[in-house]
């Protein structure tokens, strides 16, 4: 059957970066489209009175409407909003952030403007690899398909990173057998390019030689390698060790370690910490990492109690202080989810900072709220967790005093989140 067509004109810009349209049958979203586009397209059912468009056919193009700067936009599932004007998405993404609070009826006495990381600022990327019979395909992940789109560019990523993309795919042309597949994640870090092959694939002694080789030819300054996210990964040639710099004290880094996005981002953050936690004697810092927020704090004098899931990490944080000499920092390694720090525990701080993942801290959460901790700092990647454990705090006598949208994931949906709250009583 011919799937039923119709002819649209886009309205606004939906919460995932889609086009949406109202026809009598039900709101319709159309990927890379924008508002005033006319176009035609061919019409699912998602449910719900909603429908699913697949554009056809521009008819007239919409006055925000620009050409994309990556030849893959489309294909690529990396990037949403190539084809936006640009203050046209500024405007978008920070409306992300009054939607979500509009509807879980919270409100800021402060909202800044948002903070941009630009272009070919993305210091890490995972790249999905796939050796098939005739060629070698190296990118990411096209939208809502297991089906990986060849890059030869991409202007999210430093240009470090991108660079690298062809000698992956040389790499994995030879190293690995046809269908076989790898997932090469690449750090830009303060001592280089680190990269790390995760992959099922039995590695000959040829193809490990290959990727050490790698080192010198492109000046990494690590490669490793793993069976998969679980295992613990295996330095097959180290250059430098790898380390960021948090303040001014440089801390270790294991191979795939987390860190923020953007330096741009990275630096948004760290600023909003340090501004809103000044003349602070004592915090909790709370999904630490490798002690991002933490090292500056304690380096200017604070004492800091920092926590995390992550053993190396919060290992190689307490070591790092120990070896800068800041005794005011302690570490311990907690799984906060399944066992959050009391209430009575952070009780004696004068600030409280958490940064959890896109699953929010709603256990942690409910004991910073019963502990009347003065002050809590929230980083968030994720609006709609967020508010859900901010009305925790809010429940409990806490207002929120300011707001910091940053956008480290371009063109993208995504976008963090950095709050001040304050209790009130």
């Amino acid at each position: 059957m011919k799937p039923l067509q119709a002819e649209v004109t886009i309205d606004r810009i939906g919460q995932q970066g889609d086009g949406v349209a109202a026809l009598d049958i039900g709101t319709v979203y159309v990927p890379a489209t924008v508002p005033g586009d006319r176009v035609r397209v061919a019409l699912t059912n998602r449910g719900g009175g909603r429908l699913q468009g697949r554009m056809l056919e521009v008819l007239s193009p919409g006055p925000a409407r620009i050409k994309p700067p990556c030849p893959h936009f489309t294909q690529c599932g990396g990037c949403t909003l190539q084809h936006l004007e640009d203050q046209v998405y500024a405007n978008w993404k920070r409306d992300l952030l009054l939607h979500v609070l509009s509807r879980n009826g919270l409100t800021a006495n402060t909202i800044e403007d948002l903070h941009r990381s630009p272009p070919g600022s993305r210091r890490r990327a995972t790249f999905a690899v796939i050796r098939r019979k005739a060629d070698t395909v190296v990118g990411f992940h096209a939208h809502h398909s297991h089906q990986v789109i060849d890059l030869t560019v991409c202007p999210v990523v430093a240009s470090p990173i991108a660079n690298l993309i062809p000698a992956i795919r040389r790499w994995a042309g030879t190293a690995l057998k046809a269908d076989e597949a790898a997932e090469v994640f690449v750090a830009q870090t303060d001592s280089g390019l680190d990269l790390l092959v995760r992959t099922t694939a039995c590695l000959s002694s040829d193809g490990r030689d290959s990727l050490v080789g790698l080192l010198s030819e492109h000046d990494l300054a690590r490669v490793s390698w793993a069976p998969s996210r679980r295992d613990e990964a295996e330095i097959l040639a180290e250059a430098r060790q790898v380390r960021a710099v948090c303040g001014d004290i440089p801390v270790d880094l294991a191979p795939g370690a987390f860190g923020q996005a953007t330096p741009d981002g990275e630096a948004a953050l760290v600023g909003f910490v340090r501004q809103e936690t000044g003349g602070a004697k004592k915090a909790a810092d709370l999904f630490c990492g490798f002690g991002a927020f933490a090292l500056p704090l304690a380096r200017n004098g604070c004492e800091v109690f920092a926590v995390d899931i992550d053993r190396t990490a919060v290992a190689n944080l307490g070591a790092a202080a120990r070896q800068a000499g800041v005794p005011n920092l302690g570490v311990e390694q907690r799984n906060l989810m399944r066992k959050p720090i009391p209430a009575d525990r952070l009780a004696g701080n004068d600030v409280v900072i958490l940064d959890p993942p896109r699953v929010g801290a709603k256990a942690q959460m409910a004991e910073i709220a019963t502990s009347k901790t003065p002050c809590v700092i929230a980083i968030s990647c994720n609006p709609g967790t967020f508010a859900r454990d901010a009305q925790i705090l809010i429940h409990q006598g806490y207002v929120l005093s300011r707001i910091l949208p940053v956008d480290q994931f371009i063109w993208s949906p995504h976008l963090e989140i950095a709050a001040r709250f304050d209790f009130a009583g």
